[in-house]
């Protein structure tokens, strides 16, 4: 099957790094090097629009070939690390201690697998940006009215066009956020162990990570924050493993580990900013006359990396990270003590909803009592807060845009005040972990004071509790026996169940978890409600829409759909039951008048526009040809060809 052809190239990976290094760095090494493959292919065949099922089974083939032969010269050696220690039962124990989080990561792997793409940003923008490369053979921009498509940063996105274009459609879109969280769970007991946690404090990280109730949830989605949180998570391991052995080849791992964290979400750069201060501080002061080589490659390898994203960004909209405009919305207008201050707090609470509205309703009370009395600022003042968005507590939640971590959250908080108390009273802590605890603080402050609050931020947020799981570790294995550990493994491991089980829009049982509201009716499952249905999950009102369009195409034998819509409109649904009813059909935006209406050489002729647009005309004229509002049906206006001459 062409779609194992990314999987044999990353295992064949795995095992030629195992074979000089800790399994769980080698682990982060080959997804690097498979996650700087992914650009290459993407940057290289783009330009001549060979992005296509025969060109990318080439290259990954070679590829695979290429790594193989690498794992045969090292044979010998693999063959003497791969033989298992039997000895002691230490093997029973391993077994044990993982098989809890084999059985979350193996559930949330089959939701993954069986459901589809839904969350909402998957259908305006995510999978809309795929399908449009797919279909076009190119990254290239091109006209959309959903600008997102176009200048967000697409490492995610590439790697799911692989999957796609290997496999046929987008039954393994899902999978790359929940590799992601399998990447994570290794990485960060990594992370532990190289700030000096013992065996139990490993696994407690990785128990925190696997979960931890937003990455749950997102990783069985299209989001991209599973994504970004691994490649900070190797950023991080590979920068420690850095200071350990300061050498060129250390330090381009690390570079490129940053590269695709920059290159998968712009929160990237907030959340790393404090790792690389801490980096570049400690290399002047160890490495000095070895400094050149070692930062060369930090700043080169990233940029490289970045490259093709960032000079398309310049050439349409000039500037290399997007629309000016765009960028402005989610930045606050102001930076003020106070605005800081009111962002904290209101980030922070995200994490601490619960079932009880009543509790909810007195905690904002309270919010609001400091805002007004203490901070002197709205509480939801228009220059911290998203456009058109009110604060409020969130209830508990099981949808991946707004659920919170309320237990990894409290033990990330007690973590670094544990530290830091104990750094205060010079009481003997590792420098490591201080300065861990220190850029954990410093990056959560960098995010409040540079974004606008949302009322789904604590998605955002996800990247930073994963990385929170070591020092988590490392104070508990410093500071409780085993058992007070594995107790509170096991408390973590109990609260996880609902989220895996009942995914607001992707559930694995049929049954409502008391207080929560489900989506699909009681007794709904992915396994029993059709594929196209579960699509629609999050806005079920649009499928008989789109379905009647869908079927209005495929009686005209119309190729071409026409999308006129808003700044966030479900375009990929549309794209999903027009292939289903007509097959090799496409949806391109027209009636587009922002920077992207010349992106580039395409030109829609559709025979079919459907619009969403709340100010719909009676007639619109594309190419030349004039469209007649035919019907409307659940808001959304269809126009035929003008029936005059």
């Amino acid at each position: 099957m062409p779609a194992a052809l990314p999987l044999l190239f990353f295992s064949l990976s795995l095992l030629y790094f195992g074979g000089s290094n800790d399994w769980r760095l080698a682990i982060l090494k080959a997804a690097v090097v498979w996650g700087v493959v992914v650009v290459a292919i993407t940057e290289s065949l783009s330009p001549f629009g060979l992005l296509s099922m025969p060109a990318v089974i080439a290259v990954w083939t070679l590829g695979s070939l290429a790594a193989g032969a690498g794992v045969w010269r090292r044979r010998k050696l693999l063959a003497s690390r791969l033989r298992p220690d039997l000895r002691g039962g230490q093997w029973r124990m391993t077994a044990l201690a993982v098989s809890p989080i084999a059985a979350i990561a193996a559930a949330v792997g089959v939701i993954a697998l069986v459901a589809p793409p839904n969350t909402y940003d998957s259908m305006a923008y995510h999978m809309a940006r795929v399908a449009h490369w797919a279909a076009d053979g190119t990254i290239t921009d091109y006209p959309t009215n959903l600008l997102r498509q176009l200048y967000l940063s697409p490492w995610s996105e590439f790697a799911v066009l692989q999957l796609q274009l290997l496999s046929g459609g987008d039954h393994l879109a899902n999978v790359v956020q929940w590799f992601c969280m399998l990447g994570s769970i290794a990485g960060v007991s990594l992370i532990a162990r190289q700030l000096g946690a013992p065996p139990i404090g490993q696994w407690l990280a990785a128990i925190v990570v696997a979960t931890l109730p937003m990455g749950i949830l997102q990783a069985s989605s299209t989001q991209t924050d599973y994504v970004l949180a691994f490649w900070l998570v190797c950023s991080v391991a590979l920068a420690l493993d850095f200071v350990n052995t300061p050498t060129p080849q250390a330090a381009a791992w690390f570079a490129s580990a940053l590269g695709l964290a920059m290159l998968t979400k712009g929160t990237a750069y907030v959340f790393a900013a404090p790792l690389v201060v801490a980096l570049s501080c400690w290399m002047v002061v160890r490495m000095r006359n070895r400094l050149a080589v070692s930062v060369a490659l930090m700043v080169v390898i990233p940029l490289l990396i970045n490259s093709g994203y960032f000079l398309r960004n310049q050439n349409l909209f000039h500037n290399p990270l997007g629309p000016a405009a765009e960028n402005a919305s989610v930045v606050n207008a102001t930076f003020r003590p106070q605005a800081i201050a009111s962002n904290v707090i209101r980030e922070t609470v995200l994490q601490f909803g619960t079932p009880s509205t009543k509790f909810n309703q007195w905690a904002e009370r309270q919010i609001s009592r400091v805002h007004s009395q203490v901070l002197h600022i709205g509480l939801s003042d228009q220059a911290t807060t998203f456009q058109d968005a009110v604060f409020h507590v969130n209830p508990m939640s099981l949808d991946e845009d707004y659920a919170g971590d309320p237990l990894q959250a409290l033990l990330a908080i007690a973590a670094v005040l544990f530290i830091f108390g104990l750094a205060l009273r010079r009481a003997g802590i590792g420098a490591a972990s201080l300065i861990y605890a220190g850029g954990l603080v410093a990056a959560f402050l960098f995010f409040a004071a540079y974004l606008r609050w949302q009322p789904w931020n604590s998605r955002l947020e996800l990247p930073l509790l994963v990385l929170s799981a070591p020092l988590i570790a490392v104070v508990v294995a410093s500071r409780a026996t085993m058992a007070v550990a594995g107790v509170m493994g096991a408390v973590l491991l109990i609260g996880a169940v609902p989220w895996v089980i009942d995914n607001q829009t992707r559930p694995l049982v049929g049954f409502a978890l008391p207080t929560q509201p489900r989506l699909l009716p009681d007794g709904e499952t992915i396994f029993n409600v059709p594929r196209t249905d579960l699509y629609f999950a999050k806005r079920q009102q649009l499928e008989a829409t789109y379905a009647a369009i869908a079927a209005e195409a495929n009686q005209m034998g119309c190729h071409e759909i026409g999308f006129w819509s808003g700044p966030a409109d479900w375009e990929y649904a549309l794209w999903v039951v027009a292939n289903g009813s007509v097959g090799h059909s496409r949806v391109d935006s027209v009636l587009v008048s922002n920077e992207s209406k010349d992106a580039s050489k395409f030109t829609s002729k559709p025979c079919l526009v459907v619009s969403v647009n709340p100010d719909q005309a009676a007639t619109v004229a594309i190419g030349g040809m004039p469209f007649d509002l035919s019907w409307s049906q659940g808001g959304v206006g269809t126009y035929l060809p003008s029936a005059a001459p």
